[in-house]
């Protein structure tokens, strides 16, 4: 073989094996560069997201809660002399027809998570008491001025003293005396003193309004689903719904104006513990209570939620602080929990409907 032949036969030779084992080495070691970006984007990507849920949830939760609580009073203020007799269970606040628009059950800590029950009526022609034409029994129908303002299906309460008896009218349960005007009601008892006789003399009714437009609306935390969820109590049991996840804690204070005489303005915020508890406002006389309702202004709660997103890191070492000032709330977050992400809101609902029975 001549010089020109082995010149000819270099020119032509292939890709050696150094060269294969040298591409497949900088192939991978490109893919394992964007691998690694494409996991740390993909998992900022997630953590955002997760930010973003938790922020929604605890946005939507804070409106939930401030639409029920804005309505607190309604249809039961101008009747609250009335139905401030109403026996009132600390045991079971939730399902007490006493005139308190908010109830708030405090957890044992602050990070366990309190209850706000809300009451409201939902009459759209009257709200004040009338008073009964004769003296009936509990199954015996009503007997009231006139027709106006009671409607099939309303849900109504006669008091008298401390009996007080929740009914709905029956589906054509309202007839009109001709010659007198009076309304007679027809109804069924649900809730209340059942054997009671309530007099011509001494008893109210009260219109609540339809009862798909009234209720004592309760607020609680799910611990083991971590979802915030509702149930209405009146006038009877409803089914436990649940508004949103990741909900961990829900705490609320109210805005209270201990001035003498009041003023309107919101002198402190008290969380419901000490002459705050269901237990205690029980132990008031019926004046004594509805006196200390009368200077609650506002209620201000705080939604906590968390990410759903684990962090193979620790990113939330620091307590969560809620509310501000002297009312301040510290929840610790500890172990595992810290590898999670957390969103506090907070706002403050006015009681506009609680104003208009405070003279």
């Amino acid at each position: 073989m001549n010089t020109s032949e082995r010149s000819l036969m270099r020119r032509y030779r292939g890709v050696g094996l150094i060269e294969v084992m040298i591409s497949i080495i900088i192939a991978m070691l490109l893919m394992l560069v964007i691998y690694q970006v494409y996991e740390i984007s993909e998992g900022q990507k997630r953590t955002i997201t997760a930010g973003s849920d938790a922020q929604q949830n605890a946005s939507y939760g804070l409106y939930a809660l401030g639409r029920d609580i804005a309505m607190a009073g309604n249809g039961i203020a101008s009747s609250a002399t009335a139905l401030q007799s109403c026996p009132f269970d600390a045991a079971a606040p939730d399902q007490s027809l006493a005139p308190i628009p908010v109830i708030v059950t405090a957890g044992a800590t602050a990070s366990d998570p309190d209850t706000i029950a809300v009451f409201y009526g939902g009459s759209s022609s009257i709200s004040t008491p009338v008073q009964f034409k004769s003296t009936v029994t509990i199954t015996q129908p009503y007997v009231v001025p006139g027709p106006v303002g009671f409607s099939p299906n309303d849900v109504v309460v006669a008091v008298q003293g401390a009996n007080c008896t929740m009914s709905t009218v029956d589906a054509g349960g309202v007839a009109v005396d001709g010659a007198t005007g009076f309304a007679t009601l027809t109804h069924t008892p649900v809730l209340g003193a059942i054997g009671a006789t309530y007099s011509a003399v001494n008893a109210s009714l009260v219109n609540l309004g339809q009862a798909k437009a009234m209720g004592r609306i309760a607020y609680t935390v799910d611990p083991a689903a971590r979802s915030l969820r509702t149930q209405n109590f009146l006038p009877a049991n409803g089914p436990v719904s649940p508004v949103i996840g990741d909900v961990i804690n829900l705490k609320a204070q109210y805005g209270l104006d201990t001035s003498v005489p009041p003023d309107g303005i919101i002198d402190v915020w008290q969380d419901a513990s000490g002459a705050w508890t269901p237990a205690s406002l029980a132990a008031l006389s019926a004046a004594q209570r509805l006196a200390a309702m009368r200077q609650v202004l506002a209620v201000r709660i705080a939604v906590v939620t968390r990410s759903a997103q684990y962090e193979k890191d620790t990113v939330t070492t620091a307590p969560l602080t809620m509310f501000d000032g002297a009312g301040a709330l510290s929840m610790p977050i500890l172990g595992d929990d810290q590898h999670y992400r957390y969103k506090v809101l907070e706002t403050i609902v006015p009681l506009r409907n609680a104003l208009w029975n405070a003279s």
